[in-house]
């Protein structure tokens, strides 16, 4: 009777795992349930136009956000992680191609990008939508085929902020804006060899912390020209001799200033940048027959102390902690004071396709 427990017990327990094996599949989730966003308080110009990008895209200074898998056999033969919005208030705006959704504080929208592993940074703009309209395609295993041999994935998010109306003053010169929980998921799917359906994991909650913004000005400073042009020519590609570098002749530009008292002026650009890695240059318009590889840089021109010295690349997107470019004293748009700038085009990709080569910015004065 010993003997045959023992030889019964051990039929089980090969019966069961041989049963079990069946079951075994790689298993796939998020390190934690829910992540929450933090970046530094930002700078709002009452004289930048609406539906305006505001900010460059800031890095969440936390950790990223950590997909880990088991890499239990029969492993994924196809993998994705994907960011779906939940907070979408109405229908989004799209600004900059990109889709921008309310934030707690009236006249401010924001549009979050998630990148895995360093490549590019991906952001709902309509373009791939897995999960409905307002999602986005993180990674992908057909064009990152390591997604399906690491065991740990570290996602990064980024947000950009827009003006999307006038912001009231709340406290002398800033407004707080709470956090916004549950504005998004982020997940990861899984196909397993064989199996035809998608297997997702428990999302990650994504949540906006709350932050300040600092308001600018708006007293009576005026430009006496509502668009300024640009001709910056015609130039041959084989001018171009490599990433950052420029071709064609530097083009001079001044923006005519005048204030109702003598004011130090300082002027921030706003616009869709070229190569997030080079931050003075803006992207040409995506139309048929654009160039690619190359950008627009500008550069401070020839202005008097304490500006910056002519030459100086214009740092794109940034409201906070600009230079003085000139104390204007004139009062009238007859005696406005010029501010001058450069542009020229740069080279903002590994190869340079011929085309049209026009883009756009934005310019907001900042004064005390």
């Amino acid at each position: 009777m010993h003997r045959g427990f023992r030889l019964l017990q051990f039929v089980f327990l090969l019966i069961a795992g041989m049963y079990s094996q069946h079951g075994w599949a790689e298993s796939c989730g998020g390190s934690v349930g829910q992540m929450t966003i933090n970046v530094p308080n930002i700078r709002y110009l009452p004289t930048l136009r609406a539906d305006t990008q505001m900010t460059n895209a800031m890095a969440d200074n936390g950790g990223g956000i950590h997909f880990v898998c088991d890499l239990q056999l029969p492993t994924a033969g196809w993998k994705r992680i994907v960011y779906q919005q939940r907070a979408t208030t109405g229908a989004p705006r799209v600004i900059n191609g990109q889709h921008v959704y309310a934030s707690a504080l009236s006249g401010m929208g924001y549009s979050l990008g998630f990148q895995c592993g360093g490549g590019p940074i991906h952001y709902i703009d309509g373009s791939d939508a897995p999960a409905g309209s307002e999602s986005v395609t993180v990674c992908e295993s057909s064009q990152q085929s390591t997604l399906l041999a690491q065991r740990e994935v570290v996602v990064k998010a980024y947000i950009i902020f827009y003006k999307t109306g006038d912001v009231a003053l709340v406290s002398g010169n800033h407004a707080s804006v709470p956090g916004q929980p549950q504005v998004g998921n982020l997940y990861i799917e899984k196909q397993d060899a064989g199996n035809a359906s998608h297997v997702a994991s428990a999302p990650v909650s994504i949540d906006l912390a709350a932050l300040n913004v600092d308001i600018g000005a708006s007293g009576s400073c005026q430009v006496t020209r509502a668009s300024i042009g640009v001709n910056l020519g015609t130039v041959n590609k084989a001018e171009f001799k490599g990433k950052t570098s420029t071709a064609g002749a530097a083009q001079t530009f001044s923006i005519p200033v005048y204030c109702s008292t003598p004011t130090d002026i300082r002027i921030g650009f706003f616009g869709v940048t070229a190569d997030p890695s080079i931050s003075d240059s803006l992207a040409l318009a995506q139309v048929d027959g654009a160039a690619s590889g190359v950008g627009i840089k500008l550069s401070y021109g020839n202005n008097p102390a304490p500006a910056p010295p002519a030459g100086t690349g214009v740092k794109m997107n940034v409201s906070s902690n600009l230079p003085v470019l000139k104390h204007v004293t004139a009062s009238s748009a007859a005696a406005a004071e010029s501010i001058n700038f450069t542009a020229q085009y740069v080279q903002t990709g590994d190869a340079v396709t011929p085309g049209r080569a026009n883009s756009l910015a934005t310019f907001a004065l900042e004064y005390n």
